[in-house]
């Protein structure tokens, strides 16, 4: 009777160094598909003082931000520790005058404390490859740290046009620096 025996090229240096390929772009995929804005934190930094937002505590509330590229109509409760916010992203005319197609959109929420420190960032919504004519409904809950007093917004995205135009970034990241 013979030995099981596994043979030894199974576990060659041509494989092993294809399995290490397809892991190193696959951490690559997943680090991007964690969001360019979730990627960098804006932690710690200062929201400039024009896009800060107070948040108000007590009873629903709603609001618009809008900056001719993106407008966010959005309603907010806090409950507990809870931010709940919901509403609608649309591309503004800077965005849908000039582009048909947003290849990829996210919305991030900031969340700033008395002297608009920012104590979190979290992202809100993406899209991928959406008509810059159709909205982005969304609805998140995020753990509000107890300091948090104000919020604004941040996204960004990439967008392009007919006959293989060159892609186009835009964003909004309304922090100090």
């Amino acid at each position: 009777m013979k030995p099981l025996r596994v043979p030894f090229e199974f576990f060659g240096s041509k494989r092993l160094i294809w399995v290490l390929l397809m892991l190193s772009v696959t951490g690559v995929f997943l680090t991007g598909c964690q969001g360019t804005m979730l990627g960098t934190s804006n932690k710690g930094q200062t929201i400039e003082k024009s896009a800060q937002v107070m948040l108000v505590k007590t009873g629903p509330q709603a609001g618009q931000f809008s900056d001719g590229y993106v407008t966010v109509n959005y309603k907010y409760t806090v409950s507990g520790g809870n931010l709940q916010m919901s509403g609608v992203v649309s591309f503004g005319s800077a965005i849908s005058g000039n582009f048909l197609v947003v290849q990829t959109f996210d919305l991030g929420l900031l969340l700033g404390d008395a002297t608009g420190k920012v104590l979190l960032q979290q992202g809100v919504t993406t899209a991928v490859e959406v008509d810059v004519s159709s909205s982005q409904n969304f609805n998140t809950t995020v753990i509000l740290p107890p300091q948090a007093v104000t919020m604004a917004f941040t996204y960004n995205g990439v967008a392009y046009g007919a006959g293989g135009t060159s892609p186009t970034s835009f964003w909004a990241d309304p922090v100090v620096r």
